[in-house]
């Protein structure tokens, strides 16, 4: 089901701002997090040296008629000197698209964002929360000291890789957590390594084993050249 389009209506960069703000007062208690640095605060665009374009296979898996495969491609127009990267986004299409403004002087990949900011509509439907509280969880569990952060191989353009995986689960301590039901115990996993161009081999959520039809897993993975997106994608590590 395609997400009203009073819920992706905003853009991403606003989105950024929110889910980085909320939490401030808890953060300011103890020092940047390694995945908050990871995932916001590292050059993600660092190894690109030419304008190029940075493709992903979108997938959600869900019972019909919610699931369906997709793109988001990620144009970046200029290198800049620092390290950042005048950045385009088109996130998903169609009745599914998200709006993203371009970015002049990116630092993280948008496309993190684009995804949490999806994620997170698709909660406020299916639970009725509201996305100010999603954000504020996300944000929280990534700050959080025993956030779990490993190294892995992962295999991208025919290589072994070395990456980082951050996994996070931000509703399983939720004071509120009764009213979330099955998605309490929804994982957040977010694959990084800055070989890749723009770092993100993969983002992607897991719940339990569960036939209803409000279990969701969706994946968001890197696609090698000029490749379109793969049917049934799953996390790869």
């Amino acid at each position: 089901m395609p997400i009203p389009p009073t819920l992706r209506a905003g853009l991403i960069v606003l989105a950024a701002a929110a889910l980085m703000a909320i939490g401030t007062s808890a953060s300011l208690a103890q020092e940047i997090s390694q995945p908050e640095k990871i995932l916001f605060q590292s050059k993600h665009f660092g190894t690109i040296k030419k304008p190029t374009q940075v493709r992903y296979a979108y997938h959600q898996e869900a019972a019909a008629p919610d699931a369906f495969d997709d793109t988001v491609t990620l144009t970046v127009r200029k290198v800049n000197a620092d390290g950042t990267a005048s950045v385009a986004a088109q996130f998903l299409t169609g009745s599914h698209a998200i709006a993203i403004a371009d970015i002049d002087q990116a630092q993280g990949n948008p496309a993190i964002l684009g995804f949490l900011e999806r994620d997170i509509a698709e909660m406020k439907r299916l639970t009725g929360g509201s996305t100010n509280y999603f954000r504020k969880r996300i944000r929280l569990a990534l700050a959080a000291p025993d956030a779990a952060v490993k190294t892995i191989t992962v295999n991208y353009a025919g290589h072994p890789i070395a990456a980082q995986e951050i996994t996070v689960r931000p509703y399983v301590d939720d004071p509120l957590k009764d009213r979330f039901g099955k998605f309490v115990e929804k994982e957040y996993v977010f694959v990084i390594s800055d070989v890749i161009p723009g770092s993100v081999y993969q983002v992607y959520t897991t719940l339990p084993v569960d036939q209803s039809s409000t279990v969701i897993a969706t994946t968001m993975t890197i696609v090698d050249g000029n490749s379109v997106a793969k049917k049934n994608a799953g996390p790869k590590t």
